[in-house]
């Protein structure tokens, strides 16, 4: 009866209330999967973002605009993260600074853990690191949660300066989680940390190479980096990128990723595939699916029209899912906004009005049990 009675109640808040009841009414809002699975609040399609000026998480309906739930971020180091990352229920978020402390929460139950402080890896004396990004991550085979964090270095030999990368991983909970970071291989190429050019798609973590800090003259800026994150490395050989429809000077020859200009290029996981986002000088925003991992067969399945060359250049709208009639949701950070394109109407509909965000990413879980995939 208690069940179906609670079921009745449509609204996260609503829920969260009646957890202070007794612990039987806890466990079940909080840990009964069945119960997660059957309440409305599972049907809802929810992206997470840090909010710049309340320190907080929301997370926001794609369809509605509608808060579903805010979860306030209690280490102040925190409060302003510029990076967050989410998988099955939990979400990790990184503070600002060159090694900013980073915080896994389960969104269910509010319970965090503060990541240890420190950097495995050992640099060399007079080497100091700019900039480290960290990325929350589900081994499918396991199901155990790592955190991937990478980190940009500036070195000095002699009379010569260059940036290089590091990483080190570490295991959360369970049997393997000892809370310790350990070190990993560096990246295959110098890597971006930027939210919108890294990714986690079914346990690997991909990155585009760094256009502002790092030149190549080896061919990686036309690859895409890939860290595995149930062996704990590096995959080789790198991710080619797809064909762009951009051809070249020339005319005649096909421009990969990151050939053109790296900056115009962007990662992003749409319904469980990894997508390439090519923002083009022609209005248009050309998304790549990746539909064959071991083959790196990439097949091109929208092309977005947008509407001016200031919208592609200043407001890169980053694809967040593809709804079940074919429209598509984007973030549009420079407009504050939700949108949804319509590939055979050609149209943008607005959604709701999210401002002050740092970043926001698809929310792959239940706001009531951790560890339900979505």
């Amino acid at each position: 009866m208690l069940f179906e009675i609670l079921l009745r109640l449509p609204t996260i808040k609503d829920l969260s209330h009646l957890r202070l009841v007794c612990r039987a009414w806890r466990d079940l809002l909080t840990s009964d999967p069945t119960f997660a699975r059957a309440h409305p609040s599972s049907c809802r399609l929810v992206a997470a973002g840090v909010c710049k000026l309340r320190g907080e998480i929301k997370f926001v309906d794609v369809l509605s605009g509608e808060v579903a739930k805010r979860m306030p971020v209690q280490e102040a180091r925190v409060r302003y993260g510029h990076n967050v990352t989410t998988q099955a229920g939990y979400v990790c978020v990184q503070g600002q600074g060159s090694v900013g402390p980073c915080v896994v929460a389960a969104v269910a139950t509010g319970a965090a853990t503060i990541l240890p402080a420190g950097v495995a890896v050992k640099h060399s004396a007079g080497d100091r690191i700019v900039s480290s990004t960290s990325l929350l991550g589900r081994v499918p085979s396991t199901g155990d949660y790592k955190v991937l964090r990478t980190h940009l270095c500036f070195g000095v030999v002699g009379p010569t300066s260059f940036y290089y990368h590091t990483c080190d991983v570490t295991t959360l909970g369970g049997a393997r989680g000892d809370g310790r970071w350990r070190v990993r291989p560096d990246p295959p190429m110098c890597i971006s940390g930027d939210f919108e050019r890294r990714v986690v798609v079914n346990g690997v973590a991909y990155f585009l190479s760094d256009p502002y800090n790092c030149s190549t003259t080896d061919g990686s800026s036309r690859a895409i980096a890939s860290f595995d994150m149930a062996t704990e490395e590096w995959r080789s050989p790198m991710l080619r990128g797809p064909l762009s429809s951009m051809q070249s000077s020339s005319g005649n020859e096909m421009i990969e990723v990151g050939n053109v200009n790296g900056r115009d290029f962007m990662l992003a996981e749409v319904n469980c595939f990894l997508v390439t986002v090519h923002l083009k000088y022609q209005h248009l925003t050309d998304l790549w699916f990746l539909v064959d991992v071991d083959k790196g067969l990439w097949t091109k399945r929208y092309s977005v029209e947008t509407t001016t060359v200031e919208s592609r250049r200043f407001d890169k709208p980053l694809p967040l899912v593809i709804l079940d009639d074919g429209r598509i949701v984007f973030w549009k950070q420079q407009q504050n906004a939700l949108r949804v394109y319509d590939p055979e109407a050609r149209r943008w509909d607005d959604v709701a009005t999210v401002k002050d965000y740092f970043c926001i990413g698809m929310f792959k879980g239940s706001l009531l049990c951790s560890g339900i995939q979505g």
